[in-house]
């Protein structure tokens, strides 16, 4: 969720980014939930915004095929289908 600076790390304790995740919300007044439910967030607006699908399952570490799966029904124009479907024939062709 919180891609690291050259210098620093991933956050490895789901408590420490926990510690500064609530005051955060508190203080901007938003509902209490887990860090986590931003990674739904941020896949929804990816798709949303037409983001090449295999960039957006890399950033979130998934295969195509599983972020598609989850998150298919945030697709809702034809084109966005039309799109998939190259991916399918892409991955047909590597896979053989």
């Amino acid at each position: 969720m919180f891609p690291p600076s050259k210098n620093a790390e991933h956050v490895k304790q789901t408590s420490d980014l926990h510690k500064q995740w609530v005051p955060v919300l508190n203080e901007l007044g938003i509902r209490r939930s887990p860090p986590y439910n931003c990674r739904h967030t941020y896949a929804t607006i990816c798709l949303m915004s037409g983001l090449n699908p295999a960039f957006i399952a890399q950033q979130l570490g998934h295969s195509v095929q599983m972020l598609l799966s989850t998150y298919a029904r945030w697709l809702n124009s034809s084109s966005d289908w039309s799109e998939l479907e190259k991916l399918k024939i892409g991955i047909k062709s590597v896979s053989a």
